[in-house]
């Protein structure tokens, strides 16, 4: 089986099914196959710790976000991502610098790991 950042990301948040219910204040209902929600950050919605503060209400990747979406959601991450065409912010070569992410949800702890194992 392939390792993908993605299958990697899912098998690490695969939260229970009664967890994946409802929406707005609640955990966001997962897609169709079941699986969580991964917004453009690259987080599942579940493990956000923005959603659990009722900071943000889900999203979708860079390349599934409408206009619509990027506006009503107001999202500076998935404006970026979607104007960058690219999926998840870990695609992106500014990933483990970037001011958007870093603290909300990122740790700068965590970046700055990411970055020395990007650099071996």
């Amino acid at each position: 089986m392939e390792r993908s950042r993605r299958n990697v990301l899912k098998l690490a948040t695969v939260a229970p099914a009664a967890m994946l219910v409802g929406c707005g204040d609640k955990a966001p209902t997962p897609g169709a196959s079941g699986e969580p929600m991964i917004g453009a950050c690259g987080l599942a919605c579940i493990a956000c710790p923005l959603m659990k503060a009722g900071k943000c209400k889900g999203c979708a990747s860079g390349k599934d976000a409408s206009e619509a979406m990027i506006e009503k959601k107001g999202c500076e991450v998935l404006k970026c991502a979607a104007m960058k065409k690219i999926e998840y912010c870990g695609d992106c070569k500014m990933f483990t610098k970037c001011k958007k992410i870093i603290g909300k949800p990122y740790d700068q702890t965590f970046m700055d790991m990411r970055a020395k194992r990007m650099e071996a």
